[in-house]
């Protein structure tokens, strides 16, 4: 993943997030927008509903800034992506464009657009500025590759896009934990197991 600047004047900043799956594959990820939204792990999501077939209903608190965000959130196609633009708050949309790669493979562009504001005005109102943009660009990076590797298992494709999306991050966090810790006494289990096998056989040897 690499994550630019956009120049002083240009109202605008973004990451570039390499992944493993061409662009077929980025444009059918890109038809939830939820999952997109959601993946962030900055984001606390406290209502999310859908209004219409392109819009929908969001209110959440941005964890990178500490401010309560609600919004209706507008999705429209446009060529190599999708945007979505915001009814208040200083960001105005955000931008999800695909970047075909010679080797077969495809980047995913994610831009947070602020241009319905003067600089002055922005500047005035810094604290509004989503800082959640690379790690965002962190999580989806993350979340792709995860993917690519798990998407395979059994119920795994069900428990990310059902369970998993729908809870907060600290949740995800405990979540994580727990299932490292299970995953660890699981091989405990083996290891005394195993011991305890070979030691029963030499008593019957």
């Amino acid at each position: 993943m690499n994550d630019e600047l956009p120049p002083e004047d240009q109202d605008a900043a973004w990451v570039t997030i390499t992944t493993p799956f061409d662009a077929g594959w980025l444009t059918g990820f890109m038809e939830n927008p939820q999952r997109l939204l959601r993946i962030n792990s900055q984001m606390e999501f406290l209502e999310f509903e859908q209004t219409g077939a392109h819009t929908y209903r969001m209110k959440a608190k941005n964890l990178s800034n500490g401010r309560e965000i609600e919004t209706v959130l507008t999705v429209t196609a446009e060529e190599g992506g999708i945007r979505i633009t915001y009814d208040t708050g200083l960001k105005t949309a955000t931008r999800f464009a695909i970047q075909p790669q010679t080797d077969g493979t495809a980047h995913l562009v994610v831009t947070d657009e602020y241009s319905g504001t003067t600089k002055q005005e922005r500047e005035a109102r810094i604290d509004e500025v989503d800082k959640s943009l690379v790690q965002w660009g962190r999580d989806l990076h993350r979340y792709i590759y995860l993917w690519q590797k798990w998407s395979w298992v059994p119920g795994w494709r069900w428990y990310m896009c059902t369970v998993w999306q729908s809870m907060r991050p600290m949740a995800r966090r405990i979540s994580n934990l727990l299932m490292v810790i299970t995953l660890i006494e699981f091989i405990m289990f083996l290891m005394v197991f195993t011991i305890f096998w070979f030691e029963f056989d030499k008593y019957f040897d």
